[in-house]
């Protein structure tokens, strides 16, 4: 069956959206490839010293196998994507953003970074281990979320195709998309069908591509060169399409970046925050579903994160308290926040009452009586009048409260399925 004799199948697209949307996807960031100055944004270097660090004596990426036992491959791989996180790279991946990305890729601050960046080590010797083809949507991204794939190694040659990454530009990538759902494709058969139309990317240190959540991409066959590729990629999102996200939401998967290095400057003079928690008063564990962003996450799921992040942050677990449900207001976080001299460890910002007045009363109010509020998801702390503009202005970057769709959901037809199901055994039971 041709592309052409598909069902008619209509996921949500960025031309469905919005015009400048569109009209970037479908330019900047129709996997082109970008150049950036190595010698300012080393990246290959930072990597290579990190593996060293480890214990590892690798001298080039690309032999990385010949030194490194493949047995210790997926640690590293994971203490990479960790060290991502250090407030050294965050400097240099920052200024990489503010200074190359925002200008090259024409996007509008603020802007938000994933968080932990991905690095991936694939490997000569392990066919069985290799990303398949697909698209960030289909794997929960939003639609207006933009993607930058960053090789270590030099993949410009046509024989490291199978080493480099694979892709398809966004208009033949739609219509394949709707193909592989249409006709219900297995892996296999997506690989056989998007593999005819993928290009390889050409790119090495000092180049990287960018493209979109509806580009077909992966490596999508084994690597079969005799030499290790080892690459990173992430996330950067708009702050105008901040309710158009997907599954990543803001603060917990995104963080935003500072505007410009003055303010990342003044950040980087402040005192390490885990002084400042020491405030003397209990801890009382707060769970509820009474948020779109919340309702159907378990709490006891909630439960594990909260436990997990006070064993982290060194806090006590003190009680526990459960909010009622179809009262949005949150009285019991109301209770807690008013009434009792504690402080609070929650699962998200996104827990927080969706009407904003309400939910900065709530702030300000503990942020008066001293009382310090953990959001774990996101790993932020309200302490003083700086986490509350933080906070403040990571609600308004996701449009809580008014977004287009509840924070945490993609924009698809599948969602509209689902909001639609039972609508009719609901209406019985009013």
């Amino acid at each position: 069956m041709s592309v052409q004799e598909a069902t008619v199948f209509d996921p949500i697209q960025a031309n469905d959206i919005d015009a400048e949307l569109e009209r970037s996807l479908t330019n900047e960031w129709d996997a082109k490839i970008m150049t950036y100055p190595n010698e300012r944004f080393p990246f290959n270097e930072w990597i290579l010293n990190r593996v060293r660090m480890m214990g590892f004596p690798v001298e080039d990426l690309s032999y990385f196998h010949e030194v490194v036992p493949q047995a210790e491959t997926y640690r590293v791989t994971k203490q990479l994507c960790a060290d991502t996180n250090l407030p050294e790279f965050r400097r240099l991946l920052n200024g990489f953003v503010r200074q190359v990305v925002v200008p090259k890729g024409k996007l509008r601050q603020p802007v938000a970074v994933q968080r932990y960046m991905n690095v991936r080590i694939m490997l000569p010797s392990t066919p069985e281990l290799y990303f398949p083809l697909h698209t960030g949507l289909l794997y929960g991204h939003g639609i207006a979320s933009r993607s930058l794939w960053m090789p270590f190694v030099d993949v410009t040659a046509d024989e490291d195709k199978t080493r480099s990454m694979q892709i398809i530009p966004i208009k033949k990538s739609r219509e394949l998309t709707k193909y592989a759902i249409s006709n219900r494709l297995t892996m296999a058969g997506m690989t056989e069908v998007w593999g005819k139309h993928a290009h390889q990317i050409k790119a090495g240190p000092g180049s990287c591509c960018l493209f979109s959540q509806e580009h077909i991409h992966g490596s999508g066959m084994p690597n079969s060169t005799g030499k290790t590729r080892i690459s990173m990629d992430f996330r950067i999102a708009e702050g105008m399409y901040g309710d158009l996200l997907g599954r990543k939401m803001p603060a917990g998967y995104f963080h935003l970046i500072p505007d410009t290095e003055e303010e990342e400057e003044r950040l980087a003079k402040l005192p390490p925050r885990e002084l400042q928690y020491n405030n003397g008063k209990q801890h009382i564990f707060y769970v509820a579903n009474n948020t779109s962003a919340t309702f159907c996450i378990p709490v006891h799921l909630q439960r594990y994160m909260l436990v997990d992040y006070a064993e982290k942050k060194k806090i006590t677990r003190d009680y526990e308290l459960f909010d009622l449900e179809d009262m949005l207001h949150c009285p019991t976080l109301l209770h807690l926040v008013e009434d009792r001299n504690a402080n609070i460890v929650m699962y998200s910002i996104f827990a927080l009452p969706e009407v904003e007045a309400d939910r900065n009363h709530l702030l300000e109010t503990s942020l008066k009586r001293g009382n310090i509020i953990h959001f774990v998801n996101e790993d932020l702390q309200l302490v003083n009048a700086d986490d509350l503009a933080t906070i403040k202005h990571y609600l308004a970057f996701a449009k809580f409260g008014h977004s287009r769709l509840p924070i945490g959901l993609p924009l698809s037809e599948t969602t509209r399925d689902y909001f639609g199901k039972w609508n009719e055994t609901v209406q019985q039971y009013q």
